[in-house]
């Protein structure tokens, strides 16, 4: 198990798969390459997660803009966007930018955890070390279900040209090899 600076267990490895690295990442890495591997797989968790839910919710809830008139496709809805408003592509970019530039400077102070980026609005990490290691397991793994998640409804909307609610109201995702789906 890799530690970082100040005797500080990695959080990730668990009883499951107490030292899952199919691709051997961690073999020949150093405390900061580690820190560097862990912060990056807690941002694209936490935007996986964002991303599952806005799948999710944009099936329910809509603007009442015609731009945003796609529904569950999200891919269609970007390139829709971007087609009747340029600038708003631009604008998607230049968000992403700050993003990370923010999250970049925050998470090279000295003394950040791997995804600390200071920010707790809701007051919501847990005082006692025990829970909150916990909590940083939970989010981790629940970040790697998401991940797996928003890939598999990225890809159903790609083959069958539907958003994943959409798809499994009219049965295109059935697993039975009946034609119905993308199997």
């Amino acid at each position: 198990m890799q530690l970082f600076g100040e005797g500080a267990e990695i959080v990730g490895s668990d009883l499951e798969f107490p030292e899952f690295d199919p691709w051997g990442f961690s073999k020949n890495a150093d405390a900061d390459k580690m820190f560097w591997y862990r912060s990056a797989e807690l941002k694209h968790g936490r935007i996986a997660m964002l991303a599952a839910l806005g799948q999710i919710t944009q099936y329910y809830v809509q603007l009442g803009d015609p731009v945003f008139n796609q529904g569950d496709k999200p891919f269609k809805a970007l390139e829709q966007v971007v087609a009747e408003r340029p600038f708003a592509g631009a604008q998607i970019i230049l968000a992403i930018f700050a993003v990370e530039a923010l999250g970049q400077f925050n998470q090279v102070k000295p003394g950040m955890a791997p995804g600390d980026l200071g920010f707790d609005p809701l007051g919501l990490k847990p005082s006692d070390p025990e829970a909150w290691e916990k909590t940083q397991l939970r989010e981790l793994k629940n970040g790697r279900l998401a991940m797996l998640a928003i890939a598999g409804m990225l890809y159903t909307e790609t083959l069958t040209g539907n958003g994943v609610l959409e798809a499994w109201k009219i049965g295109a995702i059935s697993p039975f090899n009946d034609g119905m789906g993308i199997f």
